[in-house]
Parts: C-alpha cells; structure tokens; sequence
C-alpha cells in the first residue's frame, strides 16, 4: 500500500514538473516571438521613413544605399549612428516630463515623433504618419532646434 502511495505521489510530482517546464518554454517562445514582432515592426517602420525619404531626395543612389544597408545589417551602427546625427542637428534633448503633445525621441532607433496619448507605462507616439506604442522609459522629450538664421 505504501509502495502504491509514494508511486502515485512521484507520478504526482513528475506530472506536475512537466507541466512547468512547458509552461516555461511557452513562456520562453513567445517572448522571441514578441522581439521578433517588434524587430519587424521597427525594420517597417524604418523602411518606410526611407520611402519617403527617397521620394523626397535627389541622389536616389545614396537613399538605395542606405536601404541595403539597414536590408543586410552592413554597417547597421554606420547607418544609426547617421540617423543620431541627423536627429541631434536638428533636435536637443530637454529634462521635460513626458506628455500629450510635445515631441519625443525614442532611444532605441532614434526616431522622433509627438506624443498622442499616454496608457499606463505606455505612450502613443506619431512618428510619421504611423501611431505606435511606446514603452515610457524608451522615450526622451526633445525641442527642435532654433535654426541658425542671421538677418543683415
């Protein structure tokens, strides 16, 4: 009987650990489908942003260039590093809270956008013409910068 007892509470046991680890690897594949979605999400959103930047520039190679390189991961820290630059020239970062309205940059891609709304952690920002949610604690509130305009 006792021998009976401790087989069923093993199978009890072994059961139940096989139920967490599957709960764990659940839990372990949809956090990289989560990162995944959102790698994608952000290489649209980039992509798009180049759309419309070829449409608008004239040395069409340049913006083809800069495509196949955010495509290929060549030089990827090249490309964000001229996204940087290209955002500080024209925005400085400001100790501002957070709030509906001002314009923001969000730390990871260096994208600037406005602030539609805030839920929780999370805002609503419009970068270009796609609204998107944003954790708070990735955004930084910035100001466009005065242009430099001398009149004699």
């Amino acid at each position: 009987k006792e021998n009976e007892k401790l087989k069923k509470e093993l199978e009890h046991l072994m059961n139940k650990e096989k139920h967490d680890q599957q709960i764990e690897l659940l839990k372990h594949q949809n956090k990289i489908s989560e990162e995944r979605a959102n790698y994608l999400k952000d290489m649209e959103r980039k992509l798009k942003q180049m759309i419309l930047e070829w449409r608008k520039a004239e040395d069409k190679n340049k913006v083809v260039n800069e495509i196949q390189n955010l495509l290929f991961k060549k030089n990827e820290s090249q490309v964000v590093n001229k996204l940087q630059k290209k955002i500080d020239q024209k925005y400085a970062e400001v100790p501002e809270e957070i709030s509906v309205g001002i314009k923001v940059k969000m730390k990871k891609n260096h994208q600037v956008g406005e602030v539609l709304e805030i839920r929780g952690k999370r805002a609503v920002v419009k970068i270009g013409l796609l609204p998107m949610q944003v954790d708070l604690k990735d955004l930084v509130a910035v100001k466009e910068k005065a242009q430099d305009s001398t009149i004699s």
